[in-house]
């Protein structure tokens, strides 16, 4: 899947609904709300799908090294992993709480 490839309904509705979650490693931190950007879980180099998407804030998705927190991007995967748990468990855990049905792996 691409980044041009069009969002269902069901697409949106997760995406508002992560947003407004937001960052899923802060809210495991104790920072509950912290704006996120959408970060899209990738197999083998593909999106696979909007609705494999996790709310990462700018310090847990992309490294600052001004926040001091653990990023998953660039090469850090293994630390982010260590503290916050895989990307598809993460996914899980977002489900559940916002009371999603869990999506099947393509």
């Amino acid at each position: 899947m691409g980044p041009s490839e069009h969002q269902t309904a069901d697409d949106k509705r997760w995406i508002a609904a992560i947003v407004d979650f937001g960052c899923i490693a802060c809210c495991l931190d104790g920072y509950p709300g912290t704006p996120p950007c959408v970060h899209h879980i990738v197999d083998f180099g593909r999106r696979m799908g909007h609705r494999f998407s996790l709310p990462l804030c700018p310090g847990h998705h992309q490294h600052d090294s001004t926040s001091g927190k653990i990023a998953l991007h660039p090469g850090r995967s293994k630390a982010f992993i260590a503290a916050y748990g895989t990307e598809l468990q993460l996914l899980h855990r977002l489900e559940t709480l916002l009371g999603f049905p869990h999506v099947s792996l393509p």
